[in-house]
């Protein structure tokens, strides 16, 4: 990755610094055109300084780029305007009042070993220390390392009764998104990351509309610093290079799977965002060893694919075009799924003698691949459910030329539900060890809705059976699996309440249905 036509030498300025100056990107369509800042008499670090501003070059060519770094300074009236008075000096002070710097050390210790790989957000030349880096971003790694602290001798100990005081923890981070704001930086990128993909404290709560509202303020000021750009040749320091890619990957199949998993349209697109899967170079400064970045870039890989499935087949527009249009639904998602088993060979194929550091990656990859494959299946039999029935209507009557794809389909479907399921038997005590991302609580939910939408559209009354005896087996293995696993437990409630409430008082179902349903129940009784 290196720069091109650039004035900042060959090692490049550094763009992300620590003296409050943070660079904001300088866009094409502004008043500041960059076709004509690229004229500027930069001097060699790539620089064009006025009184309070600054204005870096990073790149010169066919699409030259710069950002504009302010003084501090200018900031304060803004901020003194809506009562922004916190200063990180005084944060820093509340922060260590309720983690020491030994602490915060241990937890950060944390955060290497059981989340880097998942998150590699950080670059060795600037990892995150509890004397130096924003309060902030210390909450936000200090809440998300806080579960594991069972695994640190000193921790397990110091934490067992006194847990950390997140009301704390929670108000110098939120006071910082607010002061910060007015000049964003990566510090405050990350801080954010950190906070959609931190699972909740109860493993029974989604927090659906708080992680969307704060993925749309991370998009924000992603794009405010610059990470939709692709930095690869840039005149910055090569760390800053491979660190920007990173996060600008990560921040995109974020969006997938959180958009996904809480039913709502991407906010990113590939026409704006440049990054969207990773190279071998760009594991330079992040500590991970070569097998374990390959495993990451496999999982980077599954996002980039989960992009498509959901711009292909569940936008707004795509979801009213095909819902009446079986066929095409099904030539897309045929291509979709030829991809997605392309991609799985690759990560089954690609072994080495690291593999036990890279089990939570292989782990989260196999779920997410069976969580695409559903994705795309519950799209395939989409058009086939869009006629209403009544109750006192006879199961599925489909046209003649289509009864055999259709029913192709459903045992498609069967077989990746079944896959799933076999995947949740699969899961041991070292899974407890692993961190599990939001995004896996809605994974493990979605086997047993579609399990009961199977049941509820089946062809025939032995379907029905058939379905409704996977839908109590695989209620039986998450609940033997929920006290060890609490990922599990959110998608095991809400299945569970429809039960309590009693299925057929729930759903509509027909009388073959209801037979069906007693029928199975009665066979797990047995």
């Amino acid at each position: 990755m290196e720069s091109q036509n650039a004035p900042g030498g060959s090692q490049g300025a550094q763009l992300d610094r620590d003296d409050g100056m943070n660079p904001q990107i300088l866009g094409y369509s502004g008043d500041m055109d960059p076709y004509l800042l690229q004229n500027y008499q930069y001097d060699h670090s790539g620089a064009f300084k006025f009184k309070q501003l600054s204005i870096q070059s990073t790149y010169q060519g066919a699409t030259p780029t710069q950002f504009l770094l302010s003084q501090p300074g200018l900031f304060l009236w803004s901020r003194k305007e809506m009562g922004l008075n916190t200063s990180p000096d005084a944060s820093r002070a509340q922060l260590e009042s309720v983690v020491p710097s030994d602490t915060g050390c241990r937890l950060i210790g944390l955060y290497r070993k059981f989340i880097l790989t998942q998150y590699p957000i950080f670059s060795e030349s600037s990892f995150p220390d509890p004397r130096t880096s924003a309060p902030c971003l210390l909450a936000a790694i200090y809440m998300i390392a806080q579960p594991f602290a069972k695994f640190d001798d000193l921790l397990s100990i110091e934490l067992a009764y006194d847990s950390l005081n997140s009301q704390t923890l929670f108000t110098i981070v939120f006071e910082a998104l607010h002061y910060e704001a007015h000049n964003p930086s990566l510090d405050l990128v990350q801080m954010l990351l950190l906070l959609i993909v931190r699972p909740s404290t109860n493993p029974l709560i989604l927090e659906s509309s708080l992680k969307w509202s704060l993925h749309g303020t991370l998009v924000s000021t992603a794009q405010n610093v610059g990470l939709q750009h692709d930095p690869a040749s840039w005149a910055i320091a090569p760390w800053q290079r491979a660190l920007r890619r990173r996060l600008s990957c990560i921040i995109f199949t974020v969006d997938k799977w959180l958009a996904c998993s809480l039913g709502r349209p991407p906010l990113l697109r590939k026409e704006n965002w440049l990054v969207t899967n990773l190279t071998t170079e760009d594991t330079h400064t992040s500590t991970m060893n070569p097998y374990v970045w390959s495993k990451h870039m496999h999982y980077a890989q599954l996002g980039a694919i989960l992009g498509k499935v959901l711009e292909k087949l569940f936008s707004l527009r795509a979801v009213s075009e095909l819902t009446s249009d079986f066929r095409k639904t099904l030539d897309i998602s045929k291509q979709l799924l030829e991809h997605l088993s392309e991609w799985h060979s690759g990560l089954v194929a690609d072994t080495g003698e690291h593999a036990e550091l890279a089990v939570p990656l292989t782990t989260l990859s196999t779920l997410g691949y069976h969580y695409v494959q559903m994705t795309i299946y519950r799209a395939i039999i989409r058009p086939t459910l869009n006629t209403a029935r009544s109750p006192s209507t006879r199961l599925h009557v489909l046209p003649e030329e289509e009864h055999d794809i259709v029913r192709f389909v459903r045992t498609g479907v069967q077989s990746a539900t079944t896959a799933t399921t076999t995947f949740v038997q699969s899961l041991q005590q070292e899974h407890l060890h692993m961190f599990w991302p939001q995004w896996t609580q809605v994974a493990f939910s979605c086997i047993c809705f579609l399990q009961l939408l199977m049941a509820s559209s089946s062809l025939h009354t032995e379907e029905a059976v058939s379905w409704f005896k996977d839908l109590h087996a695989t209620r039986k293995e998450m609940r033997l699996k929920s006290d060890m696993l609490p990922v599990l437990r959110l998608g095991l409630l809400r299945i569970d309440s429809l039960f309590w409430k009693r299925i057929d008082k729930v759903l509509h179902l027909n009388s073959d249905l209801q037979q069906a349903f007693e029928a199975s129940r009665d066979n797990n009784r047995g």
